[in-house]
């Protein structure tokens, strides 16, 4: 019986700990939405917007969303939650004011002007959808516009590329660990161009950052 009751508890630890790693990337705040969701809302849902958060390259040379309502095309705003810079830093080097990076790249930092360009952008009242590459900056996004006032706030799940590709199952995992090109790798699965939602390359002045637009 001791036995029996140890194995499911750690059945229920593994599985509490599954739950956390997916939801890594989940908005306490604002609430969370797949890719379909998001692109019904923007189809059928008044006065809702998509934020793209990512880095001006990313939204130029990547690629961005874009759909066709009522006859009339459509694209994510550009409103970058972090710059990339020019600083380069291998892995437990200090860059900026003294920040140690995690990852061996060129370095992100915040933009201290996110909220202000969402305020001048949008209202209060408007629904407000906030996509990254894959999650890990559009939740921080989305609950600091929730905080700021935005209280329709979406963090989309999955964002444009998608999530790392790992295989489903243990003996999938196994598998894909050992045959799979893509195992690990980022842009692989329920992202927006996972689901084959509309996206493009072309850039419309009306949807970069504004700050960059000559006045």
């Amino acid at each position: 019986m001791k036995r029996k009751n140890f194995i499911l508890a750690g059945i229920l630890l593994a599985f509490l700990l599954l739950a956390n790693l997916l939801n890594a990337y989940n908005s306490k705040f604002a609430t969370n939405i797949t890719p379909l969701q998001a692109y019904d809302m923007l189809l059928h849902k008044p006065n809702t917007y998509l934020i793209d958060v990512r880095s001006r390259y990313e939204y130029q040379l990547i690629g961005h969303p874009m759909w066709v309502k009522n006859g009339k095309v459509f694209m994510a705003y550009n409103i970058p939650f972090m710059f990339l810079t020019k600083e380069f830093a291998a892995k437990g080097q200090k860059y900026g004011n003294g920040k140690i990076a995690k990852v061996t790249r060129y370095q992100f930092v915040p933009n201290p002007d996110f909220i202000k360009w969402l305020k001048k952008k949008f209202k209060p009242s408007d629904n407000l959808i906030f996509m990254c590459r894959s999650t890990k900056r559009s939740h921080k996004a989305a609950d600091l516009a929730y905080k700021a006032g935005f209280k329709n706030s979406y963090n989309l799940l999955g964002g444009f590329e998608g999530y790392r590709f790992a295989g489903k199952y243990k003996y999938e995992k196994e598998l894909a660990k050992k045959y799979s090109f893509y195992y690990g790798k980022p842009a692989r699965f329920n992202g927006w161009k996972w689901y084959g939602l509309p996206w493009t390359y072309k850039i419309d002045p009306k949807y970069v950052y504004p700050a960059d637009l000559k006045k």
